[in-house]
């Protein structure tokens, strides 16, 4: 049995207040699922002038491996603490027909060895890595990826 002050007032929620205009239905959106995505899982691959073929990977793979934002790892790359990505995109005119320098990749194997680097150093996992504190560091790194180049390259 329905009560009396239900059924007056059921038609309430269908409209505005105040108004004849009816209210637009509610819907149920299901929450949408993201795929876990890890950093190697859109990988590029970049033919080499000695016939490899290499996977290489963009900035934020690298942010996403190391476990920092973009912002953080260009800073990183201007100051120094790790060295300039050896490998780019083509370079392609913007709007105005000014060149463009194409993105920045980075090999499976560079992002790895920096990844074990600052994990062995016990920096990956920390909040703010102090640079000064750890002045062998950008030296470890750019010699790990110098010899990675030669490998690749070679």
């Amino acid at each position: 049995m329905t009560d009396f002050i239900d059924s007056t007032f059921s038609d309430l929620d269908e409209f505005y207040p105040g108004s004849k205009r009816k209210r637009k239905q509610k819907v149920q959106k299901e929450p949408e699922v993201k795929p876990d995505l890890t950093w190697d899982s859109k990988p590029i691959k970049k033919p080499l002038p000695n016939g490899k073929e290499l996977e290489m990977f963009t900035i934020g793979a690298l942010a996403m491996a190391v476990g920092r934002p973009i912002a953080s790892i260009r800073v990183w790359i201007k100051e120094g603490y790790i060295p300039q990505s050896p490998y780019r995109m083509p370079t392609k005119p913007d709007r105005n027909g000014k060149p463009m320098p194409g993105r920045r990749l980075w090999s499976r194997a560079m992002i790895q060895s920096l990844v074990d680097i600052l994990d062995r150093a016990g920096l990956l996992h920390v909040r703010r890595i102090e640079w000064p504190l750890h002045p062998q560091l950008p030296i470890e790194i750019a010699e790990a990826w110098n010899k990675i180049r030669a490998e690749e390259t070679a």
